[in-house]
């Protein structure tokens, strides 16, 4: 029963003495901005589907001596998206720093800025389809023209807007065309071609896609890539290759 006692007297003592650090701690955090000293503003709280949002920033100068370190940048991003979760923006020498993400799906993005474990606080950006999606083209190139049985083809290619700009993390399906059934002589490039699916690809951050195949006999085959379009952007296709094998 003293045992008892004794404990109920020492955890309300250390009760009584614990309660001036935590209302200092509370006083702090009530008098304390943390996100005052690490910014971050968007520059347009919608953008259409596929277009650029545009972050700028600010570091105060008493997180840093004289060349900021990189800024951490937290992506939220919607269902779909293929953003990181994570990127780094590099600041002037003044604090400054500016972050571009492509909003390649619709919904809700939101961001938050993170130096030395201090966070900004967190702005949200809208993501929504235009009137019409933006027109694509797709290019599409191959090396070698002429390849030996044995040999692997690689090909490559670039998915760009009306701009010219690269459209990042986009699948891009290529197939193949082979003669119909029966069809002899030149008719698989005179007449009617069977395409088929031979595989898929996504752009990586500059529009850019790369794969290669085996080349398993001789003769010809037709082969071109196919951008199947989506809420932002238009479908297309580039322009079709011949690959002969002579041996």
């Amino acid at each position: 029963m003293q045992i008892t006692s004794f404990l109920i007297l020492l955890i309300c003592a250390l009760f009584i003495f614990m309660q001036p650090a935590c209302a200092t701690l509370e006083e702090f955090k009530e008098t304390t901005n943390p996100t005052a000293l690490v910014t971050l503003e968007e520059l347009t709280d919608e953008v259409i589907i596929g277009d650029k949002i545009t972050l700028t920033g600010r570091i105060d100068h008493s997180l840093y001596g004289t060349n900021p370190s990189d800024v951490v940048i937290l992506i939220s991003a919607p269902p779909g998206s293929h953003a990181d979760a994570f990127m780094l923006a590099k600041p002037a020498s003044n604090g400054t720093f500016r972050y571009n993400q492509i909003a390649d799906v619709g919904g809700d993005w939101g961001f938050e800025a993170l130096y030395t474990g201090v966070y900004s606080e967190k702005v949200s950006v809208q993501a929504i389809p235009g009137n019409e999606p933006k027109k694509t083209a797709l290019t599409l190139s191959g090396w070698p023209t002429f390849p030996k049985t044995g040999d692997y083809v690689t090909f490559k290619g670039r998915l760009t807007d009306s701009e010219g700009k690269g459209i990042p993390n986009k699948v891009i399906t290529y197939q193949l065309a082979s003669s119909p059934v029966g069809c002899l002589g030149g008719c698989a490039f005179g007449g009617i071609l069977e395409w088929r699916e031979a595989g898929s690809i996504s752009t990586d951050m500059n529009g850019e896609y790369s794969f290669g195949l085996p080349v398993v006999e001789k003769g010809s085959v037709q082969i071109e890539s196919v951008f199947a379009g989506d809420d932002g952007y238009s479908p297309s296709s580039s322009r079709t290759l011949k690959i002969t094998v002579y041996e």
